[in-house]
């Protein structure tokens, strides 16, 4: 009996409908793919968390002009038509200032104060409108490694408002900075924030923003030519808020170079032969001669526990400390597995 062919047939004819329909597929694909590349090049606009955080913040943030120089600052505070700025001293120190906002509405200003020992001057100006000021963050919340922007305006007015992005290097860092004042030369220890990169000039009093649009530094330039630093948020405002209040103040410059316990690490305190279960205090690092420490007595490598009770854990602790108006400082150290008072008369 001759055999059928009709089985192979039908199966040649299945294989030519699948090769069909696969070529089918194969160009719907192919036509689906390229108009959604097409429309990834009709985008109008492209949004992050960086490009929020310029535009929420870019028109508080100002080009200030003073005696030849060109610096930055930002909108702090307004209380009914009277505005305030916080800038670098150093940029202003003429006393008198000219304030562009959005490189093109100028306002004169004036400077209401100084601190020259944290380089932060405030600037007064008189506004009939109402100017978003920057809220302040906290510069112990850093992390080393954290993305911040920084907006001022590099070298001339013309480039106002330009945006640089940037880290966190060192979430704190004690640094020695000197002050001049006539024939007599001030050396103190700063606590500051390290930053990449490298920001020009223009940028001296320009804020540090982190990703919440927070101010959690401002830019000082005149403390390192290759490396940038900025003032803490902790400490701009204690200093902005007694010279917007007018209010008599001192900081007491306690001549140490110090860690605090809360911020080391496990391997850090073993290897300090520093028990383990401590966790607050300010292990002292370095101390400056002829300093209220030095007076005191106090030593690197003591770790000091409080300041007149006051309990040092953080930055926050410590600076409440130097700021305050008291005659006596009493240290309770911890030195050699021991714990022992020494107090110092800071007027004496």
């Amino acid at each position: 009996m001759k055999k059928s062919n009709l089985p192979y047939v039908l199966i040649g004819l299945l294989v030519v409908w699948c090769l069909i329909l696969s070529v089918m597929v194969s160009f719907s694909y192919d036509k689906n793919k390229d108009t959604e590349t097409i429309n990834e090049y009709n985008v109008e606009g492209f949004s992050t968390d960086f490009t929020k955080v310029v535009e929420d913040n870019k028109t508080s943030i100002v080009t200030i002009s003073s005696g030849g120089s060109i610096s930055t600052g930002f909108v702090y505070k307004q209380v009914d038509d009277k505005v305030y700025i916080l800038t670098c001293y150093h940029g202003v120190s003429s006393g008198y200032a000219n304030v562009i906002f959005n490189n093109s509405y100028n306002v004169y200003g004036t400077v209401i104060g100084k601190d020259i020992y944290t380089d932060l001057a405030v600037i007064q100006i008189e506004s009939d409108y109402e100017i978003k000021p920057l809220s302040l963050g906290d510069s112990i919340s850093l992390k080393d490694g954290e993305f911040v922007i920084s907006i001022g305006t590099p070298e001339d007015v013309d480039y106002a408002s330009s945006v640089e992005l940037g880290l966190i290097s060192s979430d704190t860092r004690v640094v020695r900075n000197s002050i001049t004042i006539g024939d007599i030369t001030n050396e103190y220890f700063l606590d500051v924030i390290q930053l990449s990169g490298n920001l020009t000039p223009g940028y001296s009093g320009s804020p540090i923003l982190n990703m919440n649009g927070q101010v959690v530094g401002m830019t000082l330039m005149n403390l390192d030519d290759d490396i940038n630093f900025a003032l803490t948020a902790n400490e701009i405002k204690i200093v902005a808020d007694h010279i917007i209040n007018d209010e008599d103040y001192v900081k007491h410059h306690t001549g140490i170079k110090g860690t605090f316990i809360s911020q080391m690490p496990t391997y850090i305190k073993s290897n300090l032969n520093l028990s383990l279960d401590l966790l607050n205090g300010l292990y002292v690092d370095e101390v400056m001669a002829n300093s209220l420490a030095s007076f005191g007595e106090i030593l690197k490598g003591d770790v000091i526990l409080s300041i007149n009770d006051i309990e040092l854990d953080n930055l926050n602790d410590y600076l409440n400390v130097l700021y305050t108006d008291a005659e006596t400082f009493e240290f309770k150290v911890l030195r050699n597995d021991s714990t022992i008072t020494l107090t110092v008369h800071i007027n004496a």
